[in-house]
């Protein structure tokens, strides 16, 4: 059984007019990741229901479920109870990652803690550029310590800048998110998307910080895997898919688990470190 530490779910609600859902929130750069004007529509969407039956089909044990990156900290809060909801009716398959938006000051802060008292295991997806405050920001430390505190893991998004342009592509400052982690050692970080395969040999000296794969296949070429483990070693990647975009999109009428678990089980890794990233790191950590 596996561990996928990368998923959004939303409402119906949410999602069945995403235009009439973000406009009065004025989350204007979701709606353009998830709904663009221009190019292929990738996002896909999953009731709670049909994700738990697109994990037992791949065998996924348990799924993290993070929250969006949002520009308001009042979606975040409304964000929280979703997930709260959803945790509750499935403890034993689901893992809540809370949403946080630093310009909430202290009332996001104790958003986090409440959430935490829920159950949450972590926090993120973060993506600070995006949401409108630095990495350096006071109530960011805040609720980074606070994880600390719950043994909680954190999760950030990070753009690769040398991979082709998407909408709502922004670029992640490395430095900046590497000196975040380093600030907060007993808080475990997972760096999304391949930390962008960004200066992975300096990331390889930081014994908290973690990558995911969300979303590599749609960045990269197949051999990544094998040219991230041998630049950060195998037992720092976590799986994850990002369910449920459509990573394969000419393989993908609807979003699965298992199109990407097959990728890395096919990729000639070997079987202890296909173990390793599938369920074992995650596992190492506390989820």
């Amino acid at each position: 059984m596996f561990i996928d530490v990368h998923t959004h779910l939303y409402p119906e609600s949410v999602y069945k007019d995403p235009l009439a859902w973000a406009a009065p929130r004025k989350e204007n750069y979701w709606l353009k990741c998830v709904a663009p004007e221009q190019g292929p529509k990738l996002q896909g969407w999953a009731t709670p229901d049909a994700m738990l039956r697109d994990m037992d089909e791949a065998e996924i044990e348990k799924a993290i479920v993070l929250g969006w990156y949002w520009e308001r900290s009042e979606t975040c809060i409304e964000n929280i109870k979703w997930q709260a909801a959803w945790i509750k009716s499935h403890p034993d398959r689901l893992i809540a990652f809370a949403p946080f938006n630093a310009n909430g000051g202290k009332e996001a802060v104790e958003a986090i803690k409440n959430a935490f008292g829920m159950g949450f295991g972590g926090i993120g997806e973060l993506n600070p550029p995006a949401q409108g405050y630095g990495y350096e920001n006071e109530y960011l430390e805040q609720a980074l310590q606070l994880a600390s505190e719950y043994g909680a893991v954190a999760n950030f998004h990070v753009t690769d800048p040398d991979t082709r342009d998407y909408p709502g592509k922004i670029e992640t400052p490395i430095e900046s998110l590497i000196d975040l982690a380093q600030k907060h050692p007993k808080t475990n970080f997972i760096f999304a998307h391949l930390a962008g395969m960004m200066k992975l040999s300096e990331l390889k000296k930081i014994p908290n910080i973690f990558l995911d794969t969300a979303a590599a296949p749609l960045l990269y070429k197949s051999n990544i895997y094998d040219e991230a483990i041998q630049e950060i070693g195998a037992d720092r990647l976590l799986f994850g898919t990002d369910y449920p975009l459509r990573t394969y999109p000419k393989q993908q009428k609807k979003p699965d688990f298992i199109t990407h678990l097959n990728d890395i089980q096919n990729a000639d890794i070997g079987n202890e470190t296909t173990r390793r990233i599938l369920y074992q790191n995650a596992k190492a950590i506390g989820i």
